[in-house]
């Protein structure tokens, strides 16, 4: 399989669990200029469950990201592509990982040393954008913010209702 690029990131959660709400934001908001990244999100692209998604991960995204709670570990297909991903590139030289925690949660072993991005901390005051920009983008130069900020603490407060 040749090396074609097209995507920013693959997103790794549990599609079917409480946390699709605040993913599908996630991923709506990271499209979204000013970001414009790409994104490739199994359970929205027909593509992806076409063809095989390790696939995905390996040759076509150039990192991942997991999207981590308590209902993650409740999907074995998201935790199975984790793994997956991470089989890639142990020492994180390659095929990085990022992972996001919607709330306090385990985080595998062999991610804690990894930077994570909190958003159930209310204390970051909108960081995580920049830091989830810097980390999946190509480019150094984080764009302009929108004036008009989504406050994503309270969407994972009120996704989980």
């Amino acid at each position: 399989m040749k090396n074609d690029i097209d995507y920013d990131a693959f997103v790794i959660c549990n599609a079917e669990g409480t946390d699709l709400d605040f993913v599908n934001r996630l991923v709506d908001t990271l499209q979204a200029p000013p970001y414009k990244l790409k994104l490739c999100a199994p359970w929205r692209e027909s593509a992806c469950f076409n063809q095989n998604v390790r696939e995905f991960i390996q040759y076509r995204c150039r990192k991942c990201m997991v999207v981590l709670s308590s209902n993650f570990y409740k999907s074995e297909e998201a935790v199975s592509q984790l793994q997956f991903a991470h089989s890639l590139s142990p020492g994180y030289k390659e095929k990085q990982i990022l992972p996001i925690c919607l709330e306090r949660c385990e985080v595998p072993k062999y991610l804690r040393l990894v930077s994570k991005v909190d958003f159930y901390s209310t204390r970051s005051g909108g960081f995580q954008w920049e830091q989830l920009y810097r980390s999946l983008s190509s480019s150094p130069h984080v764009p302009e913010q929108n004036e008009q900020k989504d406050n994503f603490p309270d969407i994972v407060k009120s996704s989980q209702i």
